[in-house]
């Protein structure tokens, strides 16, 4: 409120104006009243009021004395003028000592109502003024304190003292990344522009006005220079609650990032380029918090170097390979292992958003045309899993990502039934039955079915009677005999069973078969002809 002194030497006066006018409606309040000049002189000095009301024909010091004497030392508070003489001359002397109102006794309320409006309304508009002024000298202080270090042309240690909140503060730089959220009103979400204005107002209202933070432009993200420090677990909490309430209830969504905190405006640079650097990676930051550094994982990975091109090929063939092997066995834990250990590899590659989505939408696509190469069993999965791959680039976050692809492939497993509760061992001769014409390798199935390779390799010989890789090629070659008596070539042959190389599978049949294929097409009695061993 604001606060205002009446100065009459009429008791009768003085009471009316406090009782009969609203004061408040205008912001004020009536801090004092004094009958003469040499009192309100001496409440000015007191009280400090914004607006003084005053008689000008009083004893001794009469009004204009009063606005002379008090001219002298403050410029800035308003007058009121009373007076009982329609006298121009007297009007003159009070514009003249730069009064805000000239009104003659006795006072009529409406006029009184009419001039307070006025005068509340300039001081508003003054105060609004300079609110802006010194908000825009802020931004310019702080613009080259960021950019420029402590050293900056034109700022003075006090403006910097200032800036920071006072000497030896701890204050530090928050930016947040700002959005509408698919909840927004059916009169359709907000643009970016918007989204962006709406928020600043927000935040400036909720931090500016209490004096714990000041809000400034960092298109494209929003500026909080915070006199705490941010990177505190219990501050970060808290600001993270109250961002989270405040622009959630206004449709928005927001990314923020923390830098380090600082001591002096020296720190408020490095701190800037913190939060700066960690936004630009905020499609990498997972969850609900104030962030002030990536995870341990992603920092790892994105200091390493990338792989070379056919590396990084072999990578993509067999992420997508124990994808889809995890997909068939119906194992879910097998398939996010799957998805993370292919996100790895991509993040080595190239972590920036555009590309992790791209590389995760062709992993999806390879995996469904793994998929429809089983025929018409798993067509309903890949017409189910198509849509996944568009799902992909609306993800907001790596981790959203993850999820999204994870339970996807959730729905398709439980679409399908195929979660075998067979033992281990049945299901892996069943899955060698499905998946021959892969490049099995039983590392890959010791992955999948969470299994040391060498102990899982001695478990399936003692059941099978044979070594992983001789099973492996007696299927192979049965499923070999059938397609020769089809007709096929035998290089046709070679490819469908699972051998790239034709010689390598002359070898493996004529072992197991004790002929080559060639021969074997040309034997009248085929189905007398039987691969060695148990298949």
């Amino acid at each position: 409120m604001k606060k205002v002194v009446i100065v009459d030497d009429e008791l009768a006066i003085r009471k009316g104006l406090r009782t009969l006018i609203d004061w408040e409606r205008y912001g004020f309040e009536v801090a004092g009243d004094a009958a003469n000049g040499r009192e309100g002189l001496r409440l000015h000095a007191e009280l400090a009021p914004d607006l003084m009301v005053v008689d000008i024909k009083m004893p001794g010091m009469d009004g204009l004395q009063l606005l002379g004497e008090i001219r002298k030392t403050d410029p800035v508070c308003r007058f009121l003028v009373l007076s009982g003489y329609a006298d121009f001359q007297y009007a003159k002397q009070a514009i003249g000592c730069g009064v805000n109102g000239y009104m003659l006794k006795p006072v009529d309320e409406e006029e009184m109502h009419r001039e307070l409006e006025r005068i509340a309304a300039e001081m508003e508009d003054k105060a609004q003024t300079a609110r802006l002024s010194r908000s825009k000298r802020r931004e310019e202080l702080l613009r080259a304190v960021l950019h420029g270090g402590a050293a900056a042309e034109g700022v003075g240690p006090e403006e910097l003292e200032e800036l920071t909140g006072g000497q030896g503060r701890i204050c530090g730089i928050l930016l947040l990344a700002v959005s509408s959220s698919a909840s927004a009103g059916a009169g359709g979400a907000p643009t970016a522009a918007e989204a962006y204005g709406t928020a600043k107002s927000w935040l400036t209202e909720a931090f500016d006005t209490c004096g714990c933070g000041f809000v400034f432009p960092a298109e494209p993200y929003i500026g909080l220079l915070l006199y705490e420090n941010p990177g505190m677990p219990k501050v970060r909490q808290r600001l993270y609650d109250e961002l989270s309430e405040g622009l959630g209830a206004l449709g928005l969504t927001f990314t923020a990032a923390a830098g380090p905190a600082a001591g002096s405006p020296e720190g408020l640079a490095a701190s800037y380029a913190g939060a700066c650097r960690l936004l630009g990676q905020r499609f990498l930051l997972g969850g609900a918090e104030i962030h002030t550094r990536l995870g341990a994982e992603v920092e790892e990975l994105l200091a390493a170097e990338a792989e070379p091109a056919e590396k990084a090929a072999a990578a993509a063939e067999k992420s997508a390979e124990k994808l889809y092997f995890a997909l068939d066995l119906g194992d879910k834990e097998g398939v996010r292992d799957a998805l993370a250990e292919a996100g790895r590899w991509m993040l080595r590659q190239d972590p920036a958003e555009q590309a992790v989505k791209t590389q995760f939408a062709q992993l999806i696509t390879v995996v469904l045309g793994k998929l429809s190469a089983d025929g018409t069993a798993g067509m309903p999965r890949v017409q189910e899993g198509m849509p996944v791959v568009t799902g992909i680039y609306e993800q907001p976050s790596y981790q959203d990502l993850l999820r999204y692809v994870g339970s996807a492939f959730d729905k398709l497993i439980d679409a399908a039934g195929s979660t075998s509760s067979e033992p281990v061992l049945k299901q892996m001769l069943h899955f060698i039955q499905r998946h021959y014409s892969e490049n099995l390798k039983l590392e890959t199935l010791a992955e999948l079915f969470k299994y040391n390779s060498g102990y899982l390799g001695k478990l399936f010989k003692n059941y099978t009677g044979d070594s992983f890789h001789t099973y492996l090629d007696k299927v192979r070659i049965r499923r070999a005999i059938e397609l020769l008596g089809e007709g096929l070539k035998v290089h046709q042959v070679a490819q469908l069973v699972g051998y790239a190389n034709v010689d390598y599978f002359h070898s493996k049949f004529k072992k197991y078969v004790g002929m080559p294929p060639s021969a074997y097409k040309e034997k009248p009695q085929r189905a007398e002809v039987k691969v060695g061993g148990n298949v």
